[in-house]
């Protein structure tokens, strides 16, 4: 008990401040780019607002996450 206890202790340790770097992160991205004016290899982006927003926290959460790991 006490093993797997550790691991999601030091797992939180990444997870959270990852987490909030990837909204800090987010929040002056979109602030200066706007989503319908990203492309994609070129290509016009044809999805909502919030998709691009969604994934775009993603992206920096994973980010964020791996170099925090």
């Amino acid at each position: 008990m006490e093993a797997s206890s550790s691991l999601s202790r030091q797992l939180m340790w990444v997870i959270w401040p990852a987490f909030l770097v990837a909204g800090v992160a987010e929040a002056i991205f979109f602030t200066v780019f706007d989503p319908f004016e990203l492309h994609f290899f070129g290509a016009v982006l044809d999805v909502s607002r919030e998709f691009i927003y969604t994934m775009g926290f993603f992206g920096f959460w994973g980010l964020a996450f791996t170099a925090a790991a």
